[in-house]
């Protein structure tokens, strides 16, 4: 008879595991598994069919962060598990030390609780050339800021009372009193304007007179014409009043979109905003 071995007295790990009766699942089968849940085989149901995925109840959200490679929708995915991240030309989490239109801390995105729940926002930090968010439709107010194409533009639009509160144009001016003031402020009513913003100043003022302003390159379908900018689509963009006369602005599905300067936006779902020529995608887990 021969001895046995120290090894076999001892058990080998297979036979161990064999005792124990545990084999633990593999990482093709767990894949498979979610794989015939959401996509199950013709005639082939699966168990799991209306069953929920498991999803963190109790601990904050992740979020995910892409920092846009020029001129394409790929770049590098960055995931956000802390509570704030600045993100600057010199200072931050996330820098873009070569776009010197970012300020040196730009923007701060921010996860907070309200009402029990968690949601990031986008915070600017009083930078030189705003943050914008991509926009699908929004209410739009005196003074603020839009991207259409390669330009911006401000939008104007005082209400009644703004006008009603100044003095008369003559008098300003100091002017005779016999001088008629121009008819939109003798009447009370400011028309709204878009105005484009270059280095050197204010640009072309483009009125808006109708229910609805289209904005584009194409004529015929847009009275406001922008035909020397390739960034701009054929029918870009429209401003008009809703219901409530509040002033909107909805993008006409373009390639390059519409933007809108923001202080500070809750961001639910998934989003894209803009730093200086820097673009991001956020997209919340």
């Amino acid at each position: 008879m021969h001895g046995s071995s120290p090894a076999d007295r001892a058990g080998s790990p297979a036979k161990k595991n064999k005792v124990q009766g545990t084999r633990l699942e593999s990482v093709k089968e767990i894949r498979k598994a979610i794989r015939a849940r959401r996509t199950p085989t013709v005639g082939h149901s699966t168990e799991d069919a209306d069953t929920a995925a498991f999803c963190p109840s109790r601990r904050p959200p992740t979020a995910l962060l892409c920092i846009l490679d020029d001129g394409r929708e790929d770049g590098e995915w960055l995931r956000l598990r802390g509570e704030t991240y600045v993100i600057g030309r010199t200072e931050g989490e996330i820098r873009i030390p070569h776009d010197t239109m970012i300020s040196g801390r730009h923007a701060e995105l921010s996860r907070r609780v309200e009402n029990g729940t968690y949601r990031w926002y986008l915070t600017d930090l009083e930078s030189t050339n705003g943050t914008y968010v991509r926009v699908g439709d929004a209410i739009i107010k005196h003074n603020q800021e839009l991207l259409i194409g390669s330009r911006r533009y401000r939008f104007e639009a005082p209400g009644p009372s703004i006008a009603q509160s100044e003095e008369p144009a003559a008098a300003r001016l100091g002017g005779q009193t016999g001088t008629s003031a121009w008819p939109e402020i003798a009447s009370g009513k400011v028309g709204a304007y878009l105005v484009e913003l270059t280095t050197k100043g204010e640009g072309e003022r483009f009125q808006l007179r109708e229910e609805e302003n289209w904005i584009g390159r194409q004529a015929g379908r847009c009275n406001i014409l922008i035909t020397d900018d390739r960034l701009v689509s054929l029918r870009h963009a429209r401003i008009y009043q809703d219901a409530k006369t509040r002033w909107r602005v909805e993008n006409g599905k373009t390639l390059n979109g519409t933007w809108l300067r923001i202080d500070t936006m809750a961001l639910d779902s998934a989003c894209q905003f803009q730093l200086g020529e820097q673009r991001f995608n956020l997209k919340v887990l």
